[in-house]
């Protein structure tokens, strides 16, 4: 028990600098880029707009849950088919705060090459989209998230980088530094090199099928790799698993074929498949060394100090505070079962979207609380039970701020 909580606080304090300061930067870009910029260069189809989308998509900090509504949206706003495509494939393979952890915990080489892979797979895939397309147009009409926001600017920083963005990946990346800690806890370094055959190309098939299926964020998926390597795994099979278990899983691959058509489907899954095979094959034939993971036991260690440990504390603190409110939201949720409305909201693609949203709401008497979720659209109400509060007036706040809603 003690070496895996060793092992526990090793992994956090390893990737807990990197990854702060990944979620303030990611935080910049928010504020300073401006959404409608980017839109107008990704209207028209062809390899310019897919290589654009593929150079917004890799910096943006939004894992598989979050990317879909987004590439969405960006449909919805105008963009080409191709560049969505483009945008939803390179997306939740990176990000600023993926990047920082990845040359933090295992080294420059390997996060250049994750970031030129998603780069190439977004280019590649929407480009094959705008050439297999079939020219039609299916916007819809729905309202645009326009991500204007108000208050000091560092409260703007803090608010998307760790009560958005932070909120929506903790849950994962509590499971990835678990699943890595027992990697470590339960095999000896390189225990599973003694297995030759996972050096070619069933090593990387092998990344792949655990990948695929698996539901997991960018930054998560960062200390699962390291336990891989650590257990024996080639570091292009790590690759392979940072780019498909990221960028696809039964959930994600279900919903891109419903709403974006079979032939998207197939070029999406197909360009992260082969794009990424190539690129572990590459990098295990370039023979890089990964000397920042988990070398001789538990040696992610590079990053040390007060500022690591001020890092790790900080990340325990903030996993801990959203858990306590998920639990609160669930609680509060199942003991006003039978007193709740829920509403399907077009438009709420952000959390500057719920936050607007929630705000709107809790300032009409009557409601006790507000369970906002822009990756599902929905809005659920909590009531107090006082007399004449109705669904009309949740209908009406909402729209007054611009959304489309309808009560299920």
């Amino acid at each position: 028990m003690i070496e895996f909580i060793n092992a526990l606080w090793s992994t956090i304090t390893a990737l807990a600098p990197s990854l702060i300061l990944g979620l303030l930067l990611a935080g910049l870009l928010h504020v300073f880029v401006k959404k409608d910029r980017i839109l107008s260069h990704l209207g028209k189809p062809g390899f310019k707009s897919s290589a654009k989308a593929a150079l917004v998509g890799v910096p943006l900090p939004l894992c598989s849950c979050g990317v879909l509504p987004a590439a969405l949206g960006l449909r919805r706003d105008g963009a080409s088919r191709g560049a969505v495509t483009s945008f939803l494939i390179s997306t939740p393979q990176t990000g600023v705060d993926s990047i920082s952890v990845t040359w933090a915990i295992l080294g420059w080489p390997v996060a250049l090459a994750k970031v030129i892979a998603a780069f190439v797979a977004g280019l590649l895939g929407g480009t094959i989209v705008d050439k297999i397309g079939n020219g039609k147009n299916d916007q819809g009409t729905s309202p645009v998230c326009t991500d204007i926001e108000t208050g000091p600017l560092p409260l703007r920083i803090w608010n998307y980088s760790f009560n958005g963005l932070f909120r929506d990946i903790y849950g994962w990346l509590v499971f990835g530094i678990v699943l890595s800690a027992l990697i470590t806890t339960f095999l000896e370094p390189g225990q599973l090199s003694q297995y030759t055959i996972l050096e070619g190309p069933l090593g990387l098939l092998a990344a792949l099928a655990i990948g695929i299926p698996l539901y997991v964020c960018s930054v998560a998926s960062v200390p699962i790799a390291a336990g891989l390597i650590y257990a024996g795994f080639p570091v292009g099979s790590a690759l392979v698993f940072l780019m498909a278990g990221p960028a696809t899983n039964a959930a994600t691959m279900g919903a891109v074929r419903k709403t974006l058509g079979t032939s998207v489907f197939l070029v999406y899954i197909l360009t992260v498949i082969i794009i990424s095979l190539a690129a572990g094959g590459i990098l295990n034939s370039l023979n890089v060394s990964v000397s920042r993971a988990y070398h001789a036991g538990h040696g992610m260690d590079s990053i040390t100090g007060l500022l690591s440990i001020a890092a790790g504390v900080l990340l325990i603190a903030g996993t801990v505070w959203f858990a306590f409110k998920g639990f609160l939201d669930l609680k509060l949720k199942s003991s006003r079962r039978g007193k709740t409305m829920k509403f399907n909201v077009d438009g709420m693609k952000c959390s500057n979207c719920e936050t607007k949203v929630s705000r709107a709401l809790k300032e009409s008497p009557g409601i006790l609380g507000v369970i906002t979720s822009s990756g599902k659209g929905t809005v659920e109400i909590a009531l107090d039970g006082s007399p004449g509060f109705s669904s009309i007036d949740a209908v009406k706040a909402i729209r007054e701020l611009g959304y489309d809603v309808k009560e299920e």
